[in-house]
């Protein structure tokens, strides 16, 4: 199972500074890298792993849902039981740590010195009012359209801009094709912006596998 991970992510249309950048920085214990790698290669012990593997177990359905293989990817980005409650979780705390370093970057005056202790306020502005940040924010328009409440929004009020910021995490195989449905997903609401506002809009999709891929 060694080496895996790079045989299926795609290095041509990944970010391979960013997707590795944890294994450089060396601030992780060693039993931790080591399990992030395993979960990588797919090598943890699943009972997919114990199965078709190791040939120590008849069933391979995962013990939560019971309908599809317990593969990693499917405990980290596909069980429907897991995604009820923990995918949400995963997905919010990502949200934070990226609203803090906008925040930061901004100048927006923070309560809180780290950002696992950051709670995002829903409307913040930079000193002087120049970065409006909207968290979790539906965007006002004349006519509806289903998909209107990006993760984060971004408002320049000196330079008349907008930035669309939408995230998502899905297993590392599939961080392209996600990509390229979060640009469709906000066109509409793109075009309404610019027509409303008469400012310039911009998607960004964060699209990070559960693993690292960025």
């Amino acid at each position: 199972m060694h080496g895996k991970y790079i045989i299926n992510i795609d290095r041509q249309l990944i970010s391979e500074e960013d997707t590795f950048l944890w294994l450089s920085k060396g601030d992780l214990k060693a039993e931790t890298e080591s399990g992030i790698v395993a979960a990588q290669d797919q090598a943890l012990q699943t009972k997919y792993y114990a199965t078709k593997i190791l040939n120590t177990e008849r069933d391979s359905k995962c013990r939560l849902c019971q309908k599809f293989d317990e593969t990693i990817d499917h405990i980290i980005s596909a069980c429907p039981i897991l995604a009820k409650e923990q995918y949400i979780k995963r997905h919010d705390r990502v949200c934070a740590q990226l609203h803090f370093n906008i925040c930061k970057e901004t100048g927006v005056q923070l309560d809180k010195k780290h950002w696992y202790e950051h709670v995002p306020k829903s409307v913040e502005t930079s000193q002087g009012g120049k970065i409006t940040i909207l968290w979790n924010q539906q965007v006002q328009i004349d006519r509806t359209i289903p998909n209107n409440k990006p993760d984060i929004t971004i408002r320049d009020n000196e330079k008349g801009t907008r930035m669309l910021i939408d995230v998502a995490i899905s297993g590392d195989r599939n961080v392209i094709k996600k990509e390229t449905e979060k640009i469709l997903k906000y066109k509409d609401l793109t075009i309404e912006i610019q027509r409303m506002c008469t400012v310039k809009t911009k998607v960004i999709p964060l699209k990070l596998g559960a693993t690292g891929s960025i």
